[in-house]
């Protein structure tokens, strides 16, 4: 049986299930290293509880950010000081380590594997486009480590093509790396009764279909593109609703905008336990981010049983979202694509989508994605 170490400074609820199935699958022989000064308490609580003893959590850590602290991807650097880190990967002895991206805590996860003849993978989630940007520096360093590296677990094919471009070989990518916490969000979903309730809470019109939006009011998920938008689509559907559900900077300025008409309903932050009720009453699931590696809030809907309207800028699309079968796609830059998706579910059976989104999703949940992961070690021991 094979012995993990998986390195990842970082991590959310999502992320849990997956650890903890990759714990079952290795008998136990799964250790995650990370860093309790980034991840909620929740989290931490949340793995000590699926794995126990073998989440080994960083006490302190101190960063440096030079540049630009924006939300788009290579706006600044963040440069760890994680004392204690080298020592804390070296106190498990594994078969394999997989560390997360190139950078963050790589560079001594890098430094182990080779004092110690010991595979090094990393799990990786960017694209072309959220790479469209990045400096010649970072480019170059990524292809020094890539020297080093036994095998890439990726999210899907956009994420492969990226790493292909910068030289890394076909034959060391592993896609189907990636899942949302699924499963229990589609049970509470199927659960839930008060679905009447809330949608009279929010004045959500039961005439009509109910579009909602999950995540962060900022530049970068494109909401203002999809707000301009539904201006038009509910001249044509005036009994839908838009559910916009999240806090951000730019939450005030929208509300001001569009929330007395058009039938927008803004929510405000909800937390995470409670995400599920928001899912249950609604129609068709909206993303029109600008820029996102593999967004977790498509397979989270889809398991929930909701057919995507997604953005092309969105790097989940080609394994999540099929047109004709369970969804749309537009460009969030092009308004007129924009009405053409949200209209689309006006002329399809809405059930056989949603049902079709369940199926989909069940290739991404984390019993099937840890299978993945676990399959890709095996494969990188072997060479």
């Amino acid at each position: 049986m094979s012995k993990i170490l998986w390195v990842n400074p970082s991590f959310l609820d999502y992320r849990i299930p997956l650890y903890k199935e990759l714990y079952n699958l290795c008998n136990g022989q799964f250790y995650l290293v990370y860093s309790k000064d980034r991840v909620p308490q929740r989290c931490i609580d949340k793995i000590d509880a699926a794995i126990g003893d073998n989440a080994l959590g960083l006490p302190h850590e101190k960063q440096i950010h030079v540049g630009g602290k924006g939300d788009f991807a290579n706006t600044g650097v963040s440069i760890p000081f994680p004392k204690g880190l080298y020592r804390l990967i070296k106190s498990v002895d594994v078969d394999v380590i997989i560390s997360e991206g190139f950078f963050q805590f790589t560079p001594w996860s890098l430094m182990r594997s080779v004092m110690k003849h010991i595979p090094l993978m990393i799990a990786y989630e960017r694209t072309a486009h959220t790479e469209r940007n990045c400096p010649w520096w970072r480019s170059l360093y990524r292809k020094i480590i890539n020297k080093f590296v036994s095998g890439y677990i990726a999210n899907g094919i956009l994420t492969k093509e990226y790493l292909i471009s910068q030289g890394v070989n076909s034959n060391k990518i592993f896609t189907g790396g990636m899942c949302a916490d699924s499963t229990q969000l589609a049970l509470d979903c199927a659960a839930y009764t008060n679905k009447i309730e809330l949608k009279q809470e929010l004045n959500l019109d039961n005439n009509g279909y109910v579009y909602i939006f999950v995540g962060r009011l900022i530049l970068l998920k494109g909401v203002n593109y999809l707000l301009k938008a539904w201006e038009r689509h509910h001249l044509q559907y005036p009994n839908d609703s838009l559910l916009i559900v999240g806090d951000g900077p730019l939450r005030e300025e929208y509300i001001a905008q569009y929330s007395s008409k058009n039938n927008i309903v803004f929510t405000g932050a909800i937390d995470y336990s409670e995400i599920y009720k928001y899912y249950a009453i609604s129609d068709v699931f909206v993303i029109p981010t600008l820029e996102d590696n593999w967004s977790l809030v498509v397979p989270e809907a889809m398991a929930c049983g909701l057919p995507i309207a997604c953005s092309i800028y969105n790097g989940c699309y080609p394994e999540l979202v099929q047109e004709g079968r369970n969804g749309a796609l537009f460009d969030p830059l092009k308004e007129d694509t924009i009405v053409k998706a949200l209209s689309v579910f006006h002329s399809v059976d809405l059930k056989k989508y949603g049902d079709e989104s369940r199926a989909i999703e069940k290739q991404f949940n984390p019993q099937q994605t840890a299978q993945n992961i676990y399959s890709a070690v095996i494969e990188v021991l072997k060479k």
